[in-house]
């Protein structure tokens, strides 16, 4: 069985192991605690950022940006900073001002008189809209020239459209508000970020050309799947070749295997298996030094299920490949958006689920995730070989478990990329184990 050429794949592994002695709880490892919210304001979470005061700004889908004066206080103290917008579904603070995602616009608001309030609403840069209850605006995120990301979904008539200019794209917007267009194939884009190499990544949710969640590495130019944004290929400053004729789903391939026969798509580095891990993948973070054994690993949140997921992700030859694990269930609403909190190294979770459904019944909540200084016993690391895979653990582990094949199970399987909605697993097989070595391979 050649490992690396499973893995390039992208299809999923499943390995199961069984060295853990008990059954431990994830909140003896990390630990939710609610954030206060003041019993009039619905704060259905949008957007989250921190400014440099350690205030925690946070947009909401009913147009408003709260400012939460003290965020660690059980009392803590609300200031509505802005309101009036449309459905921001993204906070950025940067340069003394934030910056939403609305709709229709990327706008900028800044405090002038240290009243805590907005004195400018500036548009940075507009966005079409056709009226579609489905084109949501995400973002933005800063990029490390300066320049922000924003990501805008498509419209939906019983499958994805783009009725209105780069819908299904990610774009770049300079502080003057000029637009560059990035990638397309994008079909409901909530989650986005840029890792510590300067790397772009996004995640996707099930739906028409998507078979299950997946995390992408985006390139210029790249085309991740969804061809309806295609419409727009060949606008001026497109780095994208690809039109919507190109696109031919009759032939039952999958992505990786389409990716093969066509220049400019791009097949996901990690795919989330439906329902196993989550139903609709949103935000993405990052773990920080202080937040236990995972620094520089990926935190993802799931929407539907009201949880997050850890990614971890390596370069092989270039290209990003990698692995998702469960993490923490249990939020009370549905988790749209995750930041570090630099004072405390914790994570706040911004939820909602107004229309959306999850299985965190509160319409919506802010909650934060703290490290209890307890390591779970967890795979830290699957890396790949060339003659199978590398797992590294967060604690020793049990030698005589560990060199069993029996305490192994490794199956594969992936998805049939097509224009219905979703996909069933494709290709499952259980793979047989041959041998085992144990040691520090590092």
């Amino acid at each position: 069985m050649n490992i690396s050429t499973i893995l390039r794949s992208l299809l999923i592994s499943c390995i199961s192991y069984n060295f853990a002695l008990s059954q431990p709880k994830e909140s003896d490892y990390y630990q939710i605690d609610q954030i206060y919210i003041p019993k009039e304001i619905n704060l259905e979470v949008g957007g989250l950022a921190f400014n440099d005061k350690s205030q925690l700004g946070v947009s909401t889908r009913r147009g408003e940006i709260w400012l939460i004066l003290n965020p660690e206080n059980p009392k803590s103290q609300y200031v509505r900073f802005a309101h009036g917008l449309h459905e921001p579904l993204g906070l950025l603070y940067q340069e003394g001002s934030f910056f939403c995602n609305q709709r229709g616009e990327l706008t900028q608001l800044k405090d002038e008189d240290g009243d805590n309030q907005a004195d400018i609403y500036k548009t940075i840069t507009k966005w079409d809209l056709n009226g579609n209850y489905h084109e949501y605006s995400y973002g933005p995120v800063l990029l490390p020239d300066g320049q922000m990301l924003v990501t805008l979904n498509l419209g939906w008539v019983g499958h994805g459209e783009s009725g209105s200019k780069w819908r299904g794209w990610m774009v770049k917007v300079n502080q003057d508000g000029q637009v560059t267009p990035y990638a397309t194939g994008l079909r409901s884009p909530a989650g986005f970020n840029v890792n510590s190499e300067g790397d772009i990544f996004y995640t996707e949710n099930q739906g028409d050309w998507v078979g299950s969640g997946r995390m992408t590495h985006l390139e210029l130019g790249d085309f991740s799947g969804n061809p309806a944004g295609l419409r727009w290929s060949s606008e001026k400053g497109s780095p994208v070749n690809l039109k919507v004729e190109d696109i031919d789903d009759t032939k039952n391939l999958s992505l990786y295997e389409y990716q093969n026969e066509v220049e400019g798509v791009k097949a996901p580095s990690v795919w989330f298996p439906h329902t196993l891990m989550g139903i609709s993948t949103s935000d993405i973070s990052f773990f920080s030094d202080k937040m236990g054994p995972f620094e520089g690993q990926m935190v993802v949140g799931d929407q539907g299920h009201s949880k997050i997921m850890r990614v971890f992700q390596e370069k092989v030859n270039g290209v990003y490949q990698g692995v998702c694990f469960p993490f923490r269930e249990g939020f009370a609403s549905g988790v749209l958006r995750i930041i570090n909190n630099p004072k405390n190294d914790a994570f706040y979770v911004g939820q909602t689920n107004r229309g959306w459904g999850s299985t965190g019944q509160s319409s919506y909540a802010l909650e934060r995730i703290s490290w209890t200084g307890k390591i779970p016993f967890e795979i830290k690391t699957i890396k790949v070989h060339p003659e199978g895979f590398l797992l590294a653990f967060t604690q020793p582990v049990n030698e005589v478990k560990a060199k069993m094949i029996s305490s192994y199970k490794v199956t594969d399987f992936t998805y049939s990329y097509h224009h219905f909605y979703g996909s069933d697993v494709q290709n499952k097989e259980n793979r047989d184990i041959t041998d085992i070595y144990f040691g520090n391979f590092y």
